[in-house]
């Protein structure tokens, strides 16, 4: 009896951080256009609603770990907070990641899954930050290398959804790779880890551990392009050495961090220059199906290869 009112108690209070997620998303969405309309001066606004959005997603984050939910635990927090561009590129293990992340960056342009950058409830709010739609291919890839250029921090997840149960990452996507080679910026990657693992893809919100779950975010050193290709390289070649360099420096962060096991593997995208990966924390929940029925359809799975060994 006690062990079924813990849990019960554990899937309300993980309720409510989901209901205020959702409720303030909705609220960032109707006002930070109404403002923009409002503005004598429009030039910058994006930069400012995506300080709103951060401040909503510090909430949200402050939100769970004053009830309970989660520990967090940063290394390195001063690479992300150093100025200059930067290319953050993350792995995926929860749907908090993005959250978490974005809480910590002064400034972040996001990548857009379109099924939420169109959703009713979310689409106000995305277009006022200008964030990167992930469906205009190459298109993409140039708005997100032109942003870098601009001196902007750019946030990309490229496994393009969240870790799958039971491997440490998924296949990557060369997209953000791409972007880093054509800025001619160095990419900063983030390790996280979650123990124990949770909202995973395809596990329901309410599907809650018995205990608060830790999360560790490790801020690695910069990896430059120019660190790990050849002078002269085609970009093709390019973009798929800094994918395997990112990748094998994420598998070994988690691997001391206890996510991954010594033989784990880790995939690649397959197109040469895919769209890079959205960064929306809910665009594949089971709560953020429910919203994108408001007037969106469900992303649709990228195209994958099989995990294989990094070079």
């Amino acid at each position: 009896m006690a062990g079924t009112l813990a849990r019960g108690w554990r899937v309300a209070r993980t309720g409510s951080a989901f209901a205020l997620f959702f409720a303030g998303g909705t609220l960032l969405a109707l006002a930070l256009p109404l403002v923009r309309r409002l503005a004598r001066d429009r030039d910058g606004f994006d930069l400012r609603a995506q300080r709103a959005i951060r401040a909503g997603y510090a909430l949200f984050m402050a939100y769970m770990r004053g009830i309970g939910l989660t520990r967090v635990r940063v290394e390195g927090a001063e690479r992300l907070r150093a100025p200059g561009a930067r290319l953050v590129v993350a792995n995926h293990p929860t749907l908090v990641d993005t959250p978490l992340l974005a809480a910590l960056l002064p400034q972040a342009d996001c990548i857009a899954n379109p099924a939420w950058a169109d959703a009713p409830l979310l689409r106000g709010a995305i277009r006022a930050a200008n964030y990167v739609r992930n469906d205009a291919g190459l298109a993409a890839v140039e708005e997100g290398a032109r942003r870098l250029r601009a001196g902007r921090t750019l946030l990309v997840f490229p496994e393009g959804t969240r870790t799958p149960e039971g491997v440490a990452l998924g296949p990557l996507k060369r997209g953000a790779a791409h972007m880093a080679v054509r800025a001619g910026v160095e990419i900063l990657p983030v390790a996280i880890a979650c123990r124990p693992r949770t909202l995973m893809k395809g596990q329901r919100w309410h599907d809650v551990p018995d205990r608060p779950f830790e999360l560790t975010v490790r801020v690695l050193a910069p990896l430059h392009p120019k660190d790990v290709v050849a002078p002269g390289a085609r970009p093709s070649v390019a973009a798929r050495r800094v994918t395997e360099a990112l990748g094998a420096r994420l598998l070994e962060a988690l691997a001391e961090l206890g996510s991954a096991a010594p033989e784990a593997r880790v995939g690649e995208g397959t197109g040469p220059a895919e769209a890079p990966a959205s960064c929306d924390p809910s665009r594949d929940s089971d709560a953020g199906r429910e919203a994108g029925r408001a007037g969106a359809p469900p992303p649709r799975p990228a195209p994958r290869r099989g995990p294989a060994a990094p070079a």
